[in-house]
């Protein structure tokens, strides 16, 4: 069975975020054998190949010879791709273009205002893509998040200060630390893997961090179950429901590097509209799980 190039397009998609955890665990136990960008790299080639591919007139031989080096770069990520996907052995074949099953990616410059052409705007800091309120449903799908064209990280860099993310796949909820969303700035949300919405549960935590006081948005259809906290300084914490409220969770002097909670009360949930969570007390970087389920 022949490969075709809407085959390695989405292959090139699927194989982003498994290049981008592969180099990274390589480089952890191997050294500088590694190619830290590949994922970057991905993507680069796959739109190009994939704005080719639509292109109303096309070389044949164009076509084949920059979808075979799209295949050989996904290398063996590829080969993970393809088992997602069902795919099989062959050889590039040059196709007419054709529509895949994960949604096209979504570019925008920050505005006055949000919709589903562009999900965030100035000076939000969250956003539930779960398909209500004009915004696409992007549940069940990982994604890659770049701002200002740089990729980023759903674990805070060593320095403390860079811009990361955290996704929730099972509800959709997309949330930004160390930066609000500002006029003018770039950002891209691309989905990576397609499948069936998962059901959050118990032994599936959502991990954000916070380097001092932040939000939350617990999502509608959802209530707390635990949140265990795993700071860096001996601070005093609380969670609420308002701005310096406890009515998640009471004071709890907190250990460094060492996870712990002071119980959360389970009749706080979202029912009807999110609801806004309130981390006060952190003068440092903390780990947060929390720990989801549905109501």
């Amino acid at each position: 069975m022949a490969y075709t190039s809407d085959d390695i397009i989405l292959w090139g998609k699927i194989s982003q975020p498994y290049a981008a955890r592969g180099e990274a665990k390589k480089r952890a136990t191997r050294g500088a054998t590694v190619d830290t960008d590949l994922h970057i790299k991905l993507y680069v080639e796959r739109k190009t190949v994939e704005w080719y591919n639509n292109q109303s007139t096309q070389d044949a031989d164009i076509l084949y010879t920059i979808s075979n080096f799209l295949f050989s770069l996904e290398g063996v990520y590829g080969l993970q791709a393809q088992f997602i996907d069902g795919g099989s052995g062959g050889q590039v074949v040059p196709i007419t273009p054709s529509t895949t099953d994960i949604p096209d990616d979504i570019d925008w410059e920050v505005g006055a205002t949000a919709d589903g052409d562009s999900p965030l705007a100035n000076g939000q800091s969250s956003v539930t893509l779960n398909g209500t309120a004009g915004m696409p449903d992007l549940r069940g799908y990982n994604i890659d998040f770049f701002r200002g064209g740089i990729t980023q990280n759903t674990t805070p860099a060593p320095d403390g200060v860079s811009t990361y993310y955290s996704w929730n796949r099972d509800t959709g909820l997309l949330q930004l630390y160390n930066g609000l969303a500002s006029t003018g700035e770039l950002m891209r949300i691309s989905p990576d893997i397609y499948g069936g919405i998962v059901t959050t549960t118990s032994n599936q935590p959502e991990t954000i961090y916070l380097t001092g006081d932040g939000t939350y948005t617990l999502v509608e259809g959802y209530m707390f179950w635990k949140i265990s906290i795993k700071p860096t300084a001996a601070d005093t914490v609380r969670i609420g429901t308002t701005a310096n409220g406890e009515e998640v969770m009471m004071d709890k002097l907190m250990t460094v590097n060492v996870y712990g909670s002071n119980g959360v009360n389970a009749d706080v949930y979202a029912d009807g509209s999110s609801q806004t969570i309130y981390f006060t007390g952190f003068t440092a970087t903390a780990q947060i799980n929390i720990y989801l389920l549905p109501i």
